[in-house]
């Protein structure tokens, strides 16, 4: 390389300068305790999104509404509490004797 003028020089250093001064600005901007915040907001809308997907994919299809798999929770969240109620009678049942 041949030899710089000083004009060279200091627009070389004016650009390292602009360099590092967008490097700090943008470490500074990942490290905001703003920014830390939105992005665990948008990774957890993304966690609760795909649950949603997930779960509306078991109760509907192409088709629609998939009745026959709404009936089946229907009947298992039904059969649960009568289980509930009927382990509740037997405890006060068993509590009086």
């Amino acid at each position: 390389m041949g030899e710089r003028s000083p004009e060279q020089i200091k627009a070389e250093i004016v650009a390292a300068r602009e360099r590092l001064a967008q490097g700090v600005q943008g470490l500074v901007s990942e490290v905001h305790p703003a920014a830390i915040r939105a992005t665990a907001v948008d990774a957890v809308k993304a966690g609760v999104d795909a649950q949603v997907a997930k779960v509306k994919a078991l109760v509907v299809d192409s088709a629609g509404i998939r009745w026959d798999r709404i009936g089946t929770a229907v009947i298992v969240a039904v059969g649960a509490l009568g289980i509930c109620g009927v382990l509740k009678g037997m405890g006060r049942l068993l509590r009086r004797y």
